[in-house]
């Protein structure tokens, strides 16, 4: 993975010295942005454990008890981490705060520091490796019917790249957005949790027969690479200016 920079709708970040993770190295991934509430440990670039559940009402006291619960199965105390890592969502706006003052509390006695990956563009990494260059749409759900979407570019020797802000509105709306804004000569597919809300028979004949790629079921593990990237570039910030990644509103056009 490549240490590129953040998406241009996230939160801005320091650049600091770079944090070598060598194979003793101890850290920890926290997602609390996403449906399901996943956390990742990692020895060096070796994952070592993780821990997920669904989570419709996430709590930081339920959040704070899974990384005690993940850190003493594996022997480990919260000083023992050199770093730790966070998707900062868009997401359950519940689940961002409560997850980001979880890693907020671990890192600031520590002074340790932190990466940060959005959800949509850690879902973008899931679909890797591809065979040719692809245009890769992301949705994920937000609330009943509305989604987060976004897309990326991507393709068999480059990482993805965003192609447009992170929206959030109707499942429609978003993608008539997204698509009005990414390339239509680049095969196109679409991930995320909302694929099921492109069944809709007004969704559908819209988004027609792109292929669909189902989104893994914990994210914490799959963002450990551009994760463990952006903390080696120094792409970091701490506990005082860690923030949350939001959606901006898809409007409708017409």
């Amino acid at each position: 993975m490549t240490p590129d920079a953040p998406p241009p709708d996230a939160p801005p970040v320091e650049t600091a010295a770079g944090v070598a993770l060598t194979p003793t190295s101890w850290w920890l991934v926290v997602d609390t942005a996403s449906p399901r509430l996943s956390l990742a440990l990692l020895r060096g670039h070796e994952l070592q454990a993780q821990w997920g559940v669904r989570s419709l009402h996430p709590s930081a006291h339920r959040v704070v008890a899974d990384i005690a619960y993940l850190l003493e199965r594996t022997g480990l105390r919260p000083k023992d981490l050199a770093a730790l890592g966070a998707l900062i969502g868009p997401g359950s706006f519940t689940g961002i705060r409560v997850g980001l003052a979880a890693v907020k509390g671990l890192a600031q006695p520590l002074n340790c520091p932190i990466a940060t990956a959005t959800t949509l563009e850690v879902l973008a990494d899931a679909v890797l490796p591809l065979q040719q260059p692809t245009t890769v749409v992301v949705l994920n759900v937000s609330h009943r019917r509305e989604v987060h979407g976004q897309a990326f570019s991507a393709g068999p020797d480059a990482e993805p790249r965003t192609l447009t802000a992170a929206l959030t509105g109707e499942v429609h709306t978003v993608l008539e957005q997204l698509f009005r804004h990414i390339p239509k000569d680049c095969p196109r597919l679409l991930t995320g949790d909302a694929l099921a809300l492109l069944d809709d028979s007004n969704v559908s004949a819209f988004v027609g027969d792109l292929p669909r790629i189902a989104p893994p079921p914990w994210l914490a593990a799959v963002a450990a690479s551009r994760l463990a990237a952006r903390l080696a570039a120094g792409v970091t910030c701490d506990a005082k200016t860690l923030t949350a990644c939001y959606a901006r509103a898809a409007l409708p056009t017409g």
